[in-house]
């Protein structure tokens, strides 16, 4: 099959960008490379698409485009991510990935709670603020501690030891320092003192399958029990999949995952993270539309190869996967909108 990979430009990062989100532009770069060895490995043909101005005139010059296999994630904001997917959306040629709908709403933390607790599916109390002013709700005052995070960011940016506060005095100053390096709006939620874990949800051939569980533990160094800037940056965090858990932790893990995949409308693949309660009990974090999928490193792959599949065959199962949904729908002529 023709594949345009289409990504996010990570030549010339920014100072700026750099200290939010360092070696973004590596990452890029090295699973740009695995993906389109993967791809041609099963006889794709690969065509490189950067996500710019000249985006979709480069794909509509490929003759007979059978795929779209989009990696964009955006170094300057991670809220851009869903406008790439809308407009590749217009040329009617199926893409690997959740459409523009599933990629806006999961980038909203508050909005994916909401869908998610419509569905009866377990998630944390939280308010999402604009100012630092803000007041906080009276029934999150009654529930420190509290997590406070980047609404709709990921890899941890904006997340460091402070985001964890124990009343409203850390509260206030955490907020003034997250309110200086993010922009807003910032969530905040009851904080989860239990172990994390993070299922990956891959849709082959119309199936959906979970894959198998990864659980994040993180160094005594990192001072902390959660992801951070500082624990991604020093590798203070270690990933074991599958994870050491019981079955009926597993199978309702797996089945939470399954359950959010539908509820946010994905397709193709997805990633949920979830973490435990004091009491054991698992709730679900955020939902991943576009995961990871560097070779050696991204949960979603390690759980993949635990399931028994290798990283060039859930490559060829991703495009061929789009491919076929794709064929469903109808085609609309290339450049006629």
């Amino acid at each position: 099959m023709k594949v345009a990979l289409v990504y996010a430009e990570y030549e010339n990062m920014t100072d700026e960008i750099r200290q939010v989100n360092p070696n973004a532009d590596n990452i890029m770069q090295d699973m740009l490379s695995t993906i389109k060895e993967a791809l041609e490995y099963n006889n794709h043909e690969v065509y490189e698409i950067p996500a710019n101005i000249d985006m979709m005139r480069n794909i509509m010059d490929i003759d007979d485009l059978d795929v779209i296999f989009v990696r964009y994630d955006p170094l300057e904001n991670l809220k851009l991510q869903g406008n790439v997917f809308a407009a590749l959306e217009l040329l009617g040629i199926p893409i690997v990935g959740s459409g523009m709908l599933a990629q806006a709403t999961a980038l909203s933390k508050e909005t994916t709670s909401l869908i998610l607790s419509s569905w009866g599916l377990p998630v944390t109390k939280s308010q999402i603020i604009f100012d630092k002013k803000d007041d906080l709700k009276e029934d999150l005052k009654e529930s420190f501690p509290l997590f406070i995070k980047p609404e709709s960011e990921a890899v941890s940016v904006g997340i460091r030891n402070d985001s964890y506060v124990e009343n409203e005095e850390e509260l206030a100053k955490t907020l003034d320092r997250i309110f200086d390096e993010v922009n807003p709006p910032v969530i905040i939620e009851e904080f989860l003192p239990g172990r994390e874990f993070t299922v990956g949800v891959l849709e082959d051939m119309g199936e959906l399958k979970a894959l198998e569980v990864t659980e994040i533990t993180f160094a005594k160094e990192s001072g902390v029990n959660f992801r951070t800037k500082e624990v991604m940056e020093n590798k203070w965090h270690k990933k074991t999949t599958p994870a050491d858990i019981n079955e009926e932790l597993e199978l309702e893990m797996k089945y939470l995952a399954i359950k959010s995949f539908k509820a946010i409308k994905c397709d193709t693949y997805a990633r949920v993270d979830i973490r435990l309660n004091a009491y054991s009990e698992p709730y679900i974090m955020e939902i991943n539309t576009m995961p990871g999928l560097s070779k050696k490193t991204s949960p979603f792959v390690l759980e993949a190869e635990a399931s028994g599949i290798s990283y060039e065959e859930l490559m060829d199962k991703l495009v061929r996967s789009a491919y076929y949904k794709g064929t469903d729908k109808k085609k609309l002529g290339i450049g006629k909108f």
